[in-house]
Formats: C-alpha cells, sequence, structure tokens
C-alpha cells in the first residue's frame, strides 16, 4: 500500500492551498474530499470577494482581522507571483490589478456607502465611518514596493487629522449616504483553484473525491485514513473539512448563516458596493458579475430562524434601487468560525491552525476568509517545518480537463442554466 507524507482531508479552498503549497515543496500528499468534485461547499457559494481590508476598518478588535487581511496580500505578491495568471502588482501607490487575457483578479472593485439618513447624531457611528474611510485612504496609498502592509499598527498620529477633516465632511452632508471606492475587489476563484490543483497534480497530487472520511488511527507514526470506499496511509494529516471538524477533534466552531442570491437584470453601469449601517442587519451588498448578473446578501446570522426575515429585507432593498432585479436562485451559505470566548467575541474571521491532542501528527484547519488562504497555507509549513516554502518555482503545465474535478460556482451553475 502506497504511504503519502500528507494525507489532506477537504477539497475546498484550505485543503487546496495546503495540498498546492506541500506538492510545491516535493511532498507527496492524497487530498480526500467527500463530494464528486472538489470546492463543492463554501468555496462553491461565496461572493468571490477579495477583501483587503476595507471592510474591517469598522471592526472594534485592535485592527487583528486587518492586520490578517493585509497580510494576506503580502503573502500573495510572495508566494504566489510565480502563477502567470496571478496579476496583482505592488506599486508605491497601492496595488495594481493588470489586465490580462486570464486574470485572477478583476477591477471590479466595491464601493461603499455608509448610512447616514437618521444616523447623523450617532456620533460614535460617525467617528467610525470617518477612521474607516482614512484608514482605506491609508491602504489605497500604501507602498508595497517598500514595505509590508501587514505590519500596520494602530491609528498612528498621522491618521488623526484626516479622521477629523473626514468626520466634519461626513457629519455636514446631507446625502442619504457617504460613498467612496474602496480597496476591496472580486476574484475568478474558478481559474486560481485550477491554477493551484493543476500544478499540484502535476507535481504529484493525487485527488480521491466522493470519498468521505469515516475514521482516523495513529499507530508507529502512521496515520491511517479510513473513507467509505478505501484506506489511505500517511505520515501526517492535515484535516481541513470545515463543518465537519467536530467530527474528528474536539474543537467547538460557531456555525453562523448567511443568506445569498443569485440575480439578474442588473444594469451593466452597476458597479458592486456594499451599504454599511450603524445597525449591522440593514446591511445588504451586491457583486457584479457581468451579462446583468449579480450576487446579493449582506450579513450573517446567528440564528437559522432569522434567515427568511433577512431575505425579505434585502430582496426588498435591492427592489428599491432596482425594481426589474430578478431573483433567480436563493440558498444559506454556512460560515464556520473558532471563537474566543475570553473575549467576548461573536464573530472570528481569522484562520486557525490547531495541532490535535487525539493524534500525533494530526493538524486541523478552518480557513476564516477566502482570501486568508494565501497566508494559511505558508504559515502551515512554516508551522510545520520551521521554514518558508518557495518564494519562485517553475509551473508545472498539466493538460486535464479540471472543470470536472472542480465545481463551479452557484452563481455559474445558474447562469450555465439559464443560458
Amino acid at each position: 500500500m502506497k504511504k503519502f507524507d500528507w494525507i489532506v482531508v477537504g477539497g475546498g479552498i484550505a485543503g487546496i492551498s495546503i495540498s498546492e503549497i506541500l506538492t510545491r515543496e516535493g511532498y507527496s500528499v492524497a487530498l480526500i474530499e467527500k463530494n464528486k468534485k472538489l470546492a463543492s461547499v463554501a468555496t462553491k457559494e461565496f461572493h468571490e470577494w477579495v477583501h483587503t481590508g476595507s471592510l474591517y476598518t469598522l471592526m472594534k478588535d485592535e485592527m487583528k482581522t486587518l492586520k490578517y487581511i493585509l497580510g494576506s496580500l503580502d503573502d500573495i505578491l510572495e508566494f504566489y507571483s510565480s502563477f502567470p495568471n496571478m496579476n496583482l502588482q505592488p506599486t508605491e501607490n497601492g496595488l495594481k490589478i493588470i489586465e490580462r487575457e486570464k486574470n485572477w483578479f478583476n477591477q471590479n472593485y466595491i464601493n461603499f456607502k455608509y448610512r447616514l439618513k437618521n444616523r447623523k447624531f450617532i456620533l460614535t457611528w460617525i467617528y467610525s465611518i470617518a477612521r474607516s474611510v482614512a484608514l482605506i485612504e491609508g491602504i489605497r496609498q500604501h507602498d508595497w514596493l517598500r514595505r509590508r502592509a501587514g505590519i500596520l499598527e494602530s491609528v498612528t498620529a498621522r491618521y488623526y487629522l484626516p479622521i477629523l477633516k473626514n468626520f466634519l465632511k461626513i457629519f455636514s452632508s446631507n446625502k442619504k449616504f457617504f460613498q467612496i471606492e474602496s480597496t476591496d475587489f472580486t476574484t475568478n476563484s474558478r481559474l486560481l483553484l485550477e491554477d493551484l490543483v493543476g500544478n499540484s497534480i502535476a507535481n504529484g497530487l493525487e485527488i480521491f473525491t466522493d470519498n468521505e472520511l469515516q475514521g482516523v488511527s495513529s499507530d508507529n507514526n502512521v496515520i491511517t485514513a479510513r473513507t467509505d470506499k478505501e484506506i489511505i496511509v500517511g505520515e501526517k494529516m492535515a484535516i481541513c473539512t470545515g463543518g465537519g471538524l467536530e467530527k474528528f477533534t474536539n474543537i467547538k466552531l460557531k456555525r453562523s448563516y448567511a443568506p445569498i442570491a443569485v440575480v439578474k437584470n442588473v444594469p451593466p453601469a452597476t458597479k458592486s458596493f456594499v451599504e454599511l449601517d450603524y445597525f449591522k442587519n440593514k446591511c445588504i451588498n451586491i457583486v457584479t458579475k457581468g451579462s446583468s448578473y449579480g450576487m446579493i446578501g449582506g450579513i450573517s446570522l446567528s440564528e437559522k430562524k432569522d434567515v427568511e426575515k433577512y431575505f425579505n429585507y434585502m430582496i426588498e432593498e435591492h427592489k428599491k434601487i432596482n425594481s426589474n432585479i430578478e431573483v433567480l436562485e436563493k440558498y444559506v451559505g454556512i460560515k464556520n468560525e473558532i471563537l474566543n470566548k475570553g473575549k467576548g467575541e461573536d464573530r472570528n474571521y481569522l484562520f486557525h491552525i490547531t495541532e490535535s491532542d487525539k493524534f500525533k501528527n494530526v493538524w486541523s484547519i478552518i480557513p476564516g476568509k477566502f482570501t486568508l488562504a494565501f497566508s494559511l497555507a505558508p504559515e502551515f509549513f512554516r508551522k510545520i517545518y520551521k521554514r518558508n516554502p518557495k518564494k519562485h518555482f517553475k509551473i508545472s503545465t498539466h493538460n486535464n480537463d479540471l472543470s470536472t474535478i472542480i465545481e463551479n460556482t452557484v452563481w455559474g451553475e445558474v447562469q450555465s442554466r439559464k443560458n
């Protein structure tokens, strides 16, 4: 029986990115996925929104999430620039998205609309907007050629005057929203995943789909994965099964529910946007997909019973903006997070790498945001091998039709059916 260096369980962005970084370094990897295709759960359902930290300038977590997100962009530039379709370019004044025939990333920037109507005298909200706008401008102007962005510290003196100016400008506005174009943008996630998986296959990755992990055992430094179809053995294991982690670990997850809908009849001139509000249940967003398609959503809910009420609210709000919008499909994305209860968290967007207390040489992974995968994989490698993975490497070519093993996005499937 073949013995792998690594068994990676779970074919979402966490499992795919970790498999790629390991095969890049010459390790043999078996990737096990319970569904018929990879990227068929959370990685299928999401908006394809690439976070640059803009949204998290409103969070009160000592800028921890913002730093993680910015660090992931540092790591994209440092560890993924060998991929020819990786089209982010560092400049002295922000990140530049280079348009090519095939792109990982799009110049589809997310516009932020901070609600002011009936909120003007909630001064903490006005200050939060002023601070958010100042920090986004700092991200926009960051010198990526000379400085990593993830080393950003808390708000320093250089932000005080911009925040004050923003506060006065926002407070004196008589508009319903204060609007800016953020630094966040979108990704062609299937192309990105195809590149990662294709390079991994060319470097020896073996993929076992339609194979659900049933049990794990460890004996004499050998990990045995028992699936519903076969036995796979290896020296080490990474479990990246999202909500399935609890079956094999002592980790307790917080689940939240994200109402999302695929829509059409979105005018070509429509820009992707998020409406941000002091009252979080009033937030909505749309990410445009071209050809009159889009995805609408807004918030994640702690209670499943609240989902339908929010669906009705967000659809009604979007119809106020565009009465012709048509809902093609509704679904609920499930988000799995590990909370630090000692800090009273209700959400945690960060990735977590946890060594098993049940089995030796087994680690559990929660990826956090899709964007964080580009930090997750290098950090996982550093954690295990105490060194950095390769930064520059030859991309191995492949002739596989990867659409047969990588699931389309929900919106892509809906569009295909309609066309």
